[in-house]
């Protein structure tokens, strides 16, 4: 059943123009999931689930494991897909996100359940033997490109932000990517505006 989750998105990304580089991505996670039994599910959302990626989307993938497994399950993944060379790459608590030399990139997050982490349709089976991905899902819409937050990670992540706009651009879409960039920029500001304990000179007598 996995196998052909597998095959049938492999096929969905190759329609979409997706990089080939994403589908040996597809094949060492799902083969990491078959060895790793605390891995519940995995679910592809964003673009690709929509049906309206292309070649420079991301593959924006969702992870459920067992309790007490996020970190081994992390460290697992982020091995395997930094196994062909990043351009930047940066990894939170239960995240890990790389661009890489062919301009494609990856978002991968790890949840351990139960968790209050919700999916919202569409997204597409990646790995899901037991069935459990329903259970994790609810009505709504999910997240618009307009909605993105700015500078979620400060300058870790700022390569990611601007790669956004890169994209949003090369899609003819400037009024987006101008929008975000002007979100960075306000929190740029507002994090140079934080109050800083006055110098000597300026220290009242």
């Amino acid at each position: 059943m996995s196998t052909h989750f597998a095959e049938d998105l492999k096929a969905r990304l190759l329609a979409q123009g997706a990089a080939s580089s994403h589908l040996a991505r597809i094949d060492g996670l799902t083969a990491l999931a078959a060895q790793e039994s605390a891995v519940v599910a995995i679910a592809l959302v964003g673009s690709f689930a929509k049906g309206c990626g292309d070649r420079l989307s991301d593959l924006d993938l969702v992870v459920f494991v067992e309790p007490g497994a996020a970190r081994r399950v992390l460290d697992s993944a982020q091995a395997l897909l930094q196994a062909e060379p990043v351009m930047n790459a940066f990894c939170g608590q239960h995240f890990w996100k790389g661009v890489y030399l062919d301009f494609s990139s990856v978002e991968l997050h790890v949840f351990e359940t139960p968790t209050g982490f919700r999916l919202k349709h569409p997204y597409l089976p990646v790995w899901d033997p037991r069935g459990q991905l329903a259970a994790y899902t609810v009505d709504g819409a999910p997240i618009e490109h307009k909605d993105f937050v700015a500078y979620e990670f400060g300058d870790d992540g700022l390569i990611w932000d601007l790669l956004d706009c890169i994209k949003w651009l090369s899609r003819g879409d400037a009024a987006l990517a101008k929008h975000h960039i002007e979100k960075i920029a306000a929190e740029i500001a507002r994090e140079r505006s934080v109050v800083q304990p006055p110098s000597d000179a300026e220290s009242p007598h």
